[in-house]
């Protein structure tokens, strides 16, 4: 996908100068930074450091620019100073695609504001916000339902009381396990809980690869991806199972409890508006007799209190 240049977009002239840029050999300077270079160190270069970053990360121009939604060609003048006006907007795309936080974050704020004397973050971001990991946790263990939370590659990042007790898992072993959900779904000996296995294990393929289509060139995917083919039976349902067109939000599956005996669940899934890095997954009943068993567990509200 190419960008088109936005008004505070500045490119090369037919001379091969940056048309409007004083300077852009060495540290390139916006003129708002410049009578301030003087008196304090010199700030790092923006396009420097959006290629640190890159790098540090394993990606490529091109799979920064599809992360990004730009094209590579922008990347591209952009580490190389010939495109030295990027937008608040692109820049915090960047920021996003290169999932920077903390102190490197602040770095190439800084870097940004000294390039073109504008502020990289929105007020909202200025703010001691809680981050959506953070707000997905907050979720999980604030819900009555059995819930988990998932990061963009399906990570576990958080399980509340009811889920563990619900799945039977072993805190203990998860701390040492891999937590990522097919993982956990296609383990040899957990699968046996579900009824049918293959169908389930197909269906939640066939959603992953839909969902994780425009990340297959992150590092940690392909990782994960090595990983879980030594799973049994993974590579031939992952080799048969075309992502679809869509990812339908809810769908019933069945599981043997060691205690409760059979369950019928309805998966549901919360996301922010905007931001998909991380989910909400909440497991409802799907049946009357499951219903009665999640009430008689202290799974869900009564009506009762939701009343009042």
């Amino acid at each position: 996908m190419r960008t088109q240049p936005t008004s505070g977009d500045q490119r090369l002239s037919h001379a091969g100068t940056p048309t409007g840029n004083p300077a852009v050999s060495g540290a390139r300077q916006s003129p708002s930074a410049s009578v301030a270079g003087r008196q304090r160190a010199p700030i790092e270069d923006f396009g420097t450091l959006v290629a640190l970053f890159r790098q540090r990360r394993g990606l490529s121009q091109g799979q920064l620019a599809r992360a990004a939604r730009l094209s590579r060609t922008y990347i591209y003048h952009l580490e190389t100073g010939q495109r030295y006006a990027p937008s608040a907007r692109v820049a915090r795309a960047i920021v996003r695609a290169l999932e920077l936080r903390g102190e490197d974050r602040q770095r190439l704020a800084h870097a940004f504001s000294a390039l073109t004397g504008e502020q990289m973050e929105d007020e909202a971001e200025q703010q001691d916000l809680f981050d959506l990991r953070e707000l997905a946790g907050l979720l999980v263990h604030n819900t009555a339902f059995p819930a988990h939370s998932l990061d963009r590659l399906w990570n576990i990042t958080a399980w509340n009381a009811a889920a563990v007790e619900l799945f039977e898992l072993d805190t203990a072993a998860l701390a040492t396990h891999n937590q990522n959900l097919l993982s956990v779904v296609f383990d040899p000996t957990y699968r046996a809980r579900f009824r049918p296995w293959e169908t389930l294990a197909r269906r939640l393929l066939v959603d992953f690869k839909h969902n994780t289509r425009s990340l297959t060139y992150l590092p940690e995917y392909r990782t994960l991806w090595r990983s879980l083919r030594t799973q049994p039976d993974f590579t031939r349902i992952a080799d048969s199972s075309d992502p679809g067109s869509t990812v339908s939000p809810s769908f019933v599956f069945h599981m043997r409890h060691s205690r409760l005996g059979t369950l019928a669940l309805r998966t549901t899934i919360s996301v922010f508006s905007g931001a998909h890095d991380y989910s909400m997954v909440t497991y409802v009943p799907g049946d009357q007799p499951t219903l009665a068993i999640f009430a008689a567990n202290g799974w869900q509200t009564s009506a009762n209190e939701a009343a009042e």
